[in-house]
């Protein structure tokens, strides 16, 4: 998703205003931030460029923790984050929707439709959990709730998403704050509960691939999810070598670069529709395209250009026209710069 180009409301400046604390004569802190600039998305819709000034945060996954520097940070969507006393609140108010006594159930609807939107998460968990008279009383809150809030408000998913140049980790980030610095506010704490996107602006580094054909090139629509996260204003550079054999059945006698083996080359960064008629003409050739509907486009065994969308870079290897499995794979290097 692309961050809005929004100004910074009054309210959001008051408020980081308020949040900023001495340290302007920290030094490493100010040349730390200048490498981690990012741009951050605020729950009031509005967007700042900042410097993150601590250099790792912690996230919590079902393999384990994880530490993740902020330098290979590209994107972060955060999930729905509260404060440790409003997580309370929510979690004590639906517990006495099981109460066996009115006034209670009825207080505890009252309260989790004043907490609004905060609450919807919870609640949603609440109607596939064990307890028959929760998840029915639950569910009329959330019928309630829908009734009345904008449906941007009705935010469900708690797990955040970091997208770094190899891979994407999604878990619960458990570092509270995030420490930054603004050229206008000096140095800031940035609650989780506040934030919704942030976006790196400096260049996301290079990661290598192995695009197997077996698997992203013996069928139509075969795409491999790189997790590589291409900016809407990054120049993206992609350069792939080895070779594909579209029949191994008679082996060797079918070879394919990147290219395509009929070499009916296209122009790097051709856009062609997404159909079997059309791609069935480059068998063996590399392509690429960035965001799941995003326009396809031929890497060959170089492309260096700007795909103007923001999104996870996919690849494939178009098939055989015999309709048999392919074999082989490419090595594909991709960086990314602004």
């Amino acid at each position: 998703m692309t961050l809005p180009r929004c100004t910074l409301s009054a309210a959001l400046a008051l408020s980081l205003a308020a949040l900023a604390r001495g340290g302007g004569d920290d030094e490493p802190e100010r040349v730390a931030a200048k490498v981690n600039e990012a741009e951050v998305q605020f729950a009031n819709g509005s967007t700042v460029r900042l410097g993150l000034v601590q250099d790792r945060i912690d996230v919590l996954t079902r393999f384990g923790k994880l530490t993740i520097p902020l330098a290979e940070v590209q994107r972060i969507e955060f999930g729905v984050h509260l404060p440790p006393d409003v997580e309370k609140r929510v979690d004590g108010a639906i517990a006495r929707l099981g109460s066996s006594h009115y006034p209670d159930r009825d207080e505890a609807t009252r309260e989790l439709n004043a907490l609004g939107a905060q609450a919807y998460p919870a609640l949603l968990r609440a109607v596939k959990g064990g307890d028959k008279e929760i998840a029915l009383r639950s569910e009329k809150v959330l019928q309630a709730l829908r009734g009345r809030l904008p449906e941007k408000d009705l935010r469900a998913k708690e797990e955040d998403l970091i997208a770094t140049p190899g891979f994407t980790v999604v878990g619960r980030i458990t570092t509270p704050t995030f420490k930054a610095e603004s050229e206008y506010f000096g140095t800031v704490g940035l609650q989780l509960t506040q934030l919704r996107h942030l976006r790196s602006i400096k260049n996301p580094g290079e990661a290598v691939y192995n695009v197997d054909a077996g698997q992203y090139g013996s069928v139509h629509g075969q795409w491999m999810d790189s997790g590589f996260q291409v900016d809407a204003s990054a120049t993206l550079l992609i350069t792939a070598s080895g070779t594909v054999d579209i029949y191994p059945q008679s082996p060797g006698q079918y070879l394919s670069t990147p290219k395509g083996y009929s070499q009916n080359l296209l122009a790097p960064g051709a856009k062609v529709q997404a159909n079997q008629a059309t791609l069935r003409n480059f068998s063996g050739a590399l392509f690429g395209r960035v965001g799941e509907g995003g326009d396809v486009f031929y890497v060959g065994d170089r492309y260096d250009g700007c795909p103007g969308r923001e999104g996870r870079l996919y690849l494939h290897i178009v098939p055989s026209p015999w309709n048999n499995a392919s074999s082989g794979a490419y090595q594909v290097k991709v960086s990314a710069r602004n």
